[in-house]
């Protein structure tokens, strides 16, 4: 069933579309620009100490020495979820594999997903890149400081619709699956099509690859499935992780649910 849009959200649409195609236009970028590292984290419960310490060891990183401590804790946090998800779901993927990561941001995780795929190519995608932050500074700027010590590893700007390139796995954070959390994210409702990405993700799939998505809640996750069946990938697993590592503010268009904690669902198909 087709989402309800209002003449409100056209108007914000309208809005946002301004926006993001002067960006476009304009492809701002100052260069790299590199995060300074606190190389320690403040305000941690003794629990959330214990689990990084635990990270830490399993996948011998320390993000803490790279990034600041809200940058290492997301990596961490991310991390978390597939070290969880891999022991729930008996999971295994084999390492030295090409990645691609739909609608990457200014790719801060990227670190997270290196240590837990170990792969032989990591590619990721956003279709906004050139955003520009209030200090100045583009999203492509900061992708390029969280990637440069990654091996193997890019980022392109690119709207992932019309992105060819095979993978063997591809992961795909909090895709938008209806149409007000993208307005909230300040993008125009044109980039809304959940089928037409779907469809990409299982054509660029590799035979025996994996698609692995993150959710905001198990009621998006229905709603992601539903559409990535219909795109032709078949569902393996579901793990939902409700005790996060990195707890955060409530995501944009979503309502909470479980209380006052955002759990996180992570599915992956084939």
């Amino acid at each position: 069933m087709k989402p309800t849009i209002s003449l409100t959200d056209r108007v914000r649409s309208g809005y946002h579309r301004i926006w993001y195609e002067a960006t476009q236009a304009l492809r701002w970028s100052r260069g790299t620009y590199r995060e300074t590292p606190l190389e320690t984290h403040h305000n941690l419960t003794p629990s959330q100490r214990d689990r990084i310490e635990e990270l830490s060891k399993i996948y011998g990183m320390r993000f803490e020495l790279r990034y600041p401590p809200e940058t290492s804790l997301l990596n961490y946090g991310y991390l978390d979820l597939f070290d969880r998800a891999r022991h729930s779901l008996n999971w295994t993927i084999p390492q030295q594999q090409q990645i691609c990561d739909v609608g990457s941001a200014n790719f801060a995780y990227a670190a997270a997903l290196q240590a837990f795929f170990q792969p032989s190519q990591l590619i990721g995608t956003e279709v906004d890149g050139h955003r520009v932050y209030c200090n100045g500074r583009s999203r492509i700027d900061y992708a390029h400081g969280h990637i440069q010590d990654l091996p193997h590893t890019q980022y392109v700007v690119t709207d992932y619709r019309s992105f060819n390139n095979s993978a063997d796995i591809i992961t795909a954070w909090f895709p938008f699956v209806t149409p007000k959390p993208l307005l909230a994210w300040r993008l125009p409702l044109s980039l809304f099509d959940p089928a037409a990405l779907f469809a990409t993700i299982a054509n660029n799939l590799v035979i025996g690859g994996t698609f692995v998505m993150i959710n905001h809640s198990p009621t998006e996750a229905k709603v992601a499935q539903s559409i990535a069946e219909t795109a032709g990938l078949v569902c393996r697993g579901h793990y939902v992780h409700d005790t996060p590592l990195r707890l955060r503010t409530q995501p944009a268009g979503f309502l909470r649910e479980q209380g006052h904690r955002f759990c996180r669902s992570l599915s992956f198909f084939l």
